[in-house]
């Protein structure tokens, strides 16, 4: 809320800055955001919580800054001169849902004149950032903001048959309102009509056709109480807010209801000339639940730990307008007034006396023993393992434990038992536990895909659920799955990635594994020496086509706690090389059989001084290789720690790997 630090001062007098206002109503719990210059004046961004709503209006802040200064609450006066027509003789209020339109007021102003408001009027509601219109318009927001309770002004004149009638709405009725939006109501809405049409939507916004215009001679002045939960439904039903609905949201004081109407008729009268017809129209269905609370000062002063006077107690809260209707030796009862609709407790009245007091004044240990939680292992290598993968680019996804019957058409990753059903599930087409995560990703990049997104790079860390004889409870797995869009290889390097970062010594190795969910040729089961790390492809033709797919995605599932248990922690360093490295690109062709683990352990075994490294590249098979046997590419990596190596040095010792692999494996370069 947008608090004129001049505008304030006509509630309650003082002399602090800016600054010193704002750090008053910081500590008396009403936070203020930010302090604004606008021309002679500063606004204050106060933030007033749900429980508050008595400090939306200005004369609510006013009384908590008087409270906190020992000032005077300054109350504007609201009397006024009527006529000696009578409203009762020229319109009515039916009220047809007394649950919700608790209370409902009309009074009627005639002769009036609209034009623009006095200057004053337009510097004080523009100094919060309202847009003047005209004076009928501009008083009713003043109002607004100075009482926290919202009315509505409608052209009398415009009203069928000159009455007021708060119902529902028809189904399917129709409405403009005043911001032009077209309004279809349904039937639990309230609106408030006369006797044909919607006017207005109750506590939202009036109606186009009944707004007050240059052509308005006499008006309705509209000040009620509409059920907070019903405007709260209509609005977010609409997509229509405004500042009356926030207040009615909050719930509005009901006493406050007729004291509005009356100041905004004594400004209008004043601003905008005319005259008020005798009376007013009060439907007033609320019911009568005052609330008394009673404070002890031994429980007070017990829990604060401080020695807080009585009179002090009862001063601050007085102040508040709380009323003490009895006392005893060690308290008093209070009646709590009717805009303070969140005290109801002994523990809230020792809240008030506490904030205005100040919680600064509140004895606090000098020190307090903190200690440290530690990170278990688990969540180290899980939060580096999602660094690395969120730094190559993807995104990581949360999707739902529960699945339906698609994680079974093309087999499954981790066990072949039939999946745990759940006995009431909340849709009878999702009833499973996951068994694996891949078949969720694909849901999610088949989600993107629909709304145009068509690079779908994502991970999942998540729990999957294995089912045990015996209706034992399932293995509870933790699962790793990427999904990326650039092919078997980069995704590959991706886990290679995250392997070198975790420090794991293990070499990866690739076992081909034929899966329903992936391609034959690009699909393999990943090793970390004797363990099954998990699995990588690329999805099959058909179940590309199965999602609709216009890409080809890989997808890797890894045992996740495989990567746990073979983690290192501990970091190491190696000095940085100061000669350049020399690589050979080399492809042999091998038998099926033979395996690119084992042609890197083979070149491994010799030993040589100046491998540095051994780098997979591409399989191969093709018209080019003939049946039975494929093309293995892969690149060796040759530095000196001494020199710059010469290319007839690695001549002889590529051809010293190409013979020891011909040896062993029975491979030969390709041509």
């Amino acid at each position: 809320m947008k608090i004129s630090c001049n505008w304030l001062k006509d509630y309650c007098k003082h002399d602090l800055s800016a600054e010193k206002l704002a750090e008053g109503l910081t500590n008396a719990g009403l936070v203020v955001d930010t302090i604004n210059p606008v021309e002679d004046d500063f606004c204050l961004e106060v933030e007033v919580t749900s429980n508050r709503p008595d400090c939306l209006g200005f004369v609510g802040v006013a009384r908590e800054v008087a409270t906190i200064v020992r000032g005077k609450l300054d109350i504007p006066d609201v009397d006024y001169d009527t006529t000696d027509e009578n409203i009762n003789d020229i319109t009515s209020v039916t009220i047809e849902d007394n649950e919700l339109c608790r209370r409902y007021t009309a009074r009627v102003i005639k002769d009036v004149k609209i034009g623009p408001s006095p200057e004053w009027l337009q510097r004080k509601i523009s100094s919060i950032g309202l847009r003047p219109v005209n004076n009928i318009v501009d008083i009713t927001n003043y109002v607004l903001m100075e009482s926290g309770q919202p009315l509505h002004a409608f052209d009398f004149d415009k009203l069928s048959e000159n009455r007021i009638v708060v119902r529902k709405a028809k189904k399917n009725e129709t409405m403009e309102a005043i911001d032009g939006s077209k309004c279809v109501l349904s039937d639990e809405m309230l609106v408030i009509a006369d006797s044909q049409k919607p006017v207005a939507i109750a506590g939202i916004m009036g109606g186009k056709e009944t707004e007050v215009s240059g052509t308005t001679t006499n008006i309705l002045l509209e000040s009620a109480f509409f059920d907070p939960r019903s405007v709260r439904r209509a609005s977010r039903k609409l997509s229509l807010m405004s500042d009356s609905s926030y207040r009615f949201e909050r719930r509005v004081d009901p006493e406050c209801v007729d004291w509005a109407s009356r100041r905004a008729t004594k400004m209008i009268l004043e601003i905008a000339g005319g005259q008020a017809v005798e009376g007013v129209i009060d439907q007033n269905h609320l019911e009568d639940n005052k609330v008394s609370v009673s404070l002890k000062m031994s429980r007070l002063n017990g829990l604060l730990g401080l020695q807080i006077e009585k009179d002090t107690a009862k001063d601050i809260l007085e102040n508040l307008q709380f009323k003490i209707n009895s006392e005893t030796e060690d308290g008093f009862s209070v009646d709590v007034p009717s805009f303070r609709g969140d005290v109801y407790r002994e523990v809230d009245l020792i809240e008030e006396v506490a904030r205005i007091h100040g919680y600064d004044k509140i004895p606090v240990k000098n020190s307090i023993g903190v200690k440290l939680s530690q990170d278990n292992r688990f969540d180290k290598i899980t939060e580096k393992t999602k660094n690395v993968i969120s730094g190559l680019g993807f995104n990581e996804v949360v999707t739902d434990s529960i699945v339906g019957d698609s994680q079974d058409i093309h087999g499954t990753i981790w066990s072949e038992t039939g999946s745990l059903k759940i006995l009431n599930p909340i849709r009878q087409d999702e009833n499973l536990l996951r068994k694996a995560l891949v078949h969720n990703l694909l849901r999610v990049k088949k989600h993107n895909q629909n709304y145009g997104v068509e690079k779908t790079d994502i991970y999942e860390l998540s729990k999957v659920y294995l089912p045990k004889k015996d209706d034992q409870l399932p293995e509870e797995k933790e699962c790793l799955c990427i999904l990326g869009e650039e092919g078997y290889l980069a995704l590959k390097g991706v886990i290679e990635t995250i392997l070198s970062h975790l420090n794991i010594a293990d070499s990866l190795e690739c076992v081909h594994f034929d899966f329903g969910l992936f391609s034959s040729e690009k699909s393999a089961e990943l090793r970390l020496g004797d363990s099954v790390l998990g699995f990588i492809g690329e999805l099959s033709r058909e179940v590309i086509s199965d999602y609709d797919f216009r890409s080809k995605p890989c997808v890797a599932e890894l045992d996740y706690n495989v990567l746990i248990d073979k983690t290192n922690l501990e970091s190491s360093y190696r000095k940085i090389p100061s000669f350049p490295i020399v690589t050979r690109d080399l492809a042999v062709v091998s038998d099926e059989d033979v395996t690119w683990a084992d042609i890197k352990k083979c070149v491994e075994s010799l030993k040589m001084n100046y491998v540095d490294d051994i780098e997979f590249l591409d399989v191969y098979r093709g018209k080019q290789i003939e049946k039975g046997r494929k093309s293995i590419a892969f690149r060796i990596i040759f530095r000196a720690n001494d020199k710059t190596l010469k290319n007839e040095e690695v001549d002889v010792l590529q051809e010293k790997i190409l013979a020891n692999l011909n040896n062993s494996l029975g491979v030969n370069l390709r041509a």
